[in-house]
């Protein structure tokens, strides 16, 4: 899944990265390159984390899960107070490519999970010849 998450988001990136450019120059540039940076490094990092927790408890996955997306929206406050005035870059430009690429990454994610091929009930075993 975290490949089914990144790649679209990377591709609509770019795109924004292109279209901002063009409008925006390189305020635009620097907007979306940052606002795509943090997205797609958020997303990778949310994976990992839960790529490691597989095979735990459902409920530490949940709550590990919640710390991330915690996480990313504390890191996502942050930066914005951080350049709420920075005039190197767009705002706009941010806010868009940030939330196309979050929609693009979380789009690729869900289609990524309903390809997976999850058994939900145990294999039956081999059958010995007594209980046939």
């Amino acid at each position: 899944m975290l490949r089914g998450g990144v790649v679209p988001a990377i591709a609509v990136a770019v795109v924004a990265i292109v279209v901002f450019t063009l409008v925006s120059g390189s305020q635009g540039l620097a907007g979306s390159v940052l606002a795509a940076a943090l997205v797609v490094l958020s997303t990778a990092s949310t994976m990992l984390i839960l790529r490691r927790m597989a095979g735990l408890d459902p409920r530490v996955v949940f709550m590990g899960a919640m710390v991330s997306y915690l996480f990313k929206v504390m890191l996502l406050g942050v930066f914005l107070l951080v350049f709420r005035n920075a005039d190197w870059l767009s705002p706009i430009a941010f806010a868009v490519t940030a939330i196309v690429v979050s929609l693009a990454g979380t789009t690729g994610e869900i289609v990524a999970y309903t390809r997976v091929r999850t058994y939900i009930y145990d294999e039956p075993g081999p059958t010995s010849g007594a209980q046939r």
